[in-house]
């Protein structure tokens, strides 16, 4: 993998067998407290997205094939508020959270493809079977819909967009300046209070 890829890659065990380098680490949970840690596993999950989101990049680079797939798109939306519905989840909310995933991954992807462009030495070694890669976005969709069901009691919280925003700040530590801001933008519609 690459510098950045592999540097994300080896945020989350996942993400890291998925890229296939890079060994995991532990994300940080200083902040804690039994709000927060609903959060913190929005903001794990999120950011396990993200890295995944190199992968779909590699993928597709250099093929023609465009990044965004709004048929496939509006399929993973649709799973996630069906599910949401079956675990007791406002399904609204949590397509609305999972929408931004996707836009989060394609800001990766569309910056990920540019820097490969301009910067050749910088280009991932293998392009990843993309049916291989789905199914792990499926699973982190799937387990972002429970873990938004355990910050659904901080969701409404006048403090949950200040204690979100210290999860991510934690979190992103470890992320460089692309996957960084792919995160922050995954999260924009966790708490009630945050700016749409």
């Amino acid at each position: 993998g690459t510098r950045t890829a592999g540097g994300v890659a080896g945020l989350v065990v996942t993400a890291a067998v998925v890229a296939g380098c890079g060994q995991p680490t532990t994300p940080s949970t200083e902040v804690s407290g039994p709000l927060t840690d609903g959060l913190a596993q929005v903001v794990q999950l999120a950011a396990q997205r993200a890295a995944v989101s190199d992968q779909v990049a590699a993928a597709k680079f250099g093929t023609g094939q465009p990044v965004t797939d709004p048929d496939r798109e509006a399929v993973v939306v649709a799973e996630a508020r069906a599910q949401a519905g079956r675990d007791g989840v406002d399904p609204e909310w949590v397509a609305r959270v999972v929408a931004d995933q996707i836009a989060a991954s394609t800001r990766v992807q569309n910056d990920l493809l540019q820097q490969w462009t301009e910067h050749p030495d910088s280009r991932p070694a293998e392009r990843p079977d993309l049916a291989l890669v789905r199914p792990e976005i499926t699973r982190i969709s799937n387990a972002l819909v429970h873990a938004l069901k355990v910050a659904e009691p901080a969701r409404a919280q006048a403090n949950c967009s200040s204690r979100l925003a210290s999860v991510v700040q934690e979190q992103s530590r470890a992320l460089d300046g692309i996957h960084a801001a792919a995160l922050e933008r995954a999260v924009r519609s966790v708490c009630d209070d945050a700016p749409n």
